[in-house]
């Protein structure tokens, strides 16, 4: 099963006392990265909800806002420092007349100035933190969702991708000892044309022309490489989404592919290699998209 890496996913929670909405965006990235967009008060649950989506997530650079709504006022104060914030007013106020600023200071301005809302240090509130984790759950399942159906698209977009490099191989094998033959013949005929100019060992010359053609055989990289296309639908069907080992299997299929075009000798081999390359360039970039 294959699961794209973009996707997004909402998830909310509610009680009589708390409503909680969450929203995840996931894009490509090697790792798993984390941005949160979360407001000050919830800052001792930062390391669990951290860990939460680490772990359900994988990988993916992921955006996540979570916003909670206090529906009864009893379950939180706002603790407000009034001796720092009448400080702040007195000696701002102060400097706006001495400045002729007429602009009035505000009760918003004075809230945001360090430490007159400080960071809430009351014991986390367990019916808040599950309504938390319930949300969470919630925008996972969601955004997993819908890069699973990303990961289809993708998914059939490698299938073709790796039926045309494998028709692609088929023509290759069928070429190859038609290939070794007319490089025998064509290596055999520039020695006939030497004849009686220059003298040779006819024996040691077969036994390098043999070398040669031995040095030319590509059988070995056609079967590793029919392997690595076996290997990567294999994964690519597993229940669990690997674009790691997806990428890995990639670049091994290209090392043979690349092998076989230095080997090549022959223009028709060429032109398979050639239409081989393409469809894995392809293949590399869609995987990088894999969680």
């Amino acid at each position: 099963m294959i699961l794209s890496m973009t996707g997004y996913g909402a998830g909310h929670a509610s009680s009589p006392n708390y409503q909680v909405t969450i929203e995840l965006k996931s894009l490509n990235n090697k790792y798993f990265e984390l941005m949160l967009k979360l407001p000050r008060l919830y800052l001792k649950y930062e390391h669990k909800i951290r860990s939460g989506l680490s772990k359900q997530l994988e990988r993916g650079k992921v955006t996540a806002f979570i916003n909670v709504e206090v529906l009864n006022s009893e379950k939180r104060s706002l603790n407000i420092n009034t001796n720092l914030a009448k400080g702040y007013f007195e000696e701002l106020e102060a400097t706006r007349k001495t400045l002729g600023i007429t602009k009035e200071i505000d009760i918003p301005f004075i809230l945001s100035l360090p430490e007159v809302l400080p960071v809430d240090t009351a014991e986390p509130d367990p019916e808040e933190w599950e309504l938390i984790q319930q949300a969470i759950e919630d925008a996972c399942k969601r955004l997993i969702e819908s890069r699973r159906e990303e990961g289809q698209a993708l998914e059939d977009d490698l299938s073709r991708r790796l039926a045309a490099i494998t028709e692609a191989l088929a023509e290759v094998e069928r070429l190859a000892p038609e290939r070794i033959a007319l490089v025998r013949d064509r290596i055999q005929s520039a020695m006939n044309d030497l004849k009686g100019r220059i003298d040779f060992d006819p024996n040691r010359f077969e036994q390098e022309l043999t070398y040669y053609i031995e040095k030319l055989d590509i059988n070995e990289e056609i079967v590793r490489l029919r392997q690595h296309l076996t290997y990567f639908e294999q994964i690519k069907a597993a229940k669990a989404s690997s674009g790691k080992k997806l990428n890995f299997v990639a670049q091994e299929m290209g090392r043979e592919i690349n092998t076989i075009g230095s080997k090549a000798q022959n223009a028709e081999v060429q032109r398979h290699v050639v239409r081989m390359k393409d469809e894995l360039d392809k293949i590399k970039e869609q995987v990088l998209n894999i969680v």
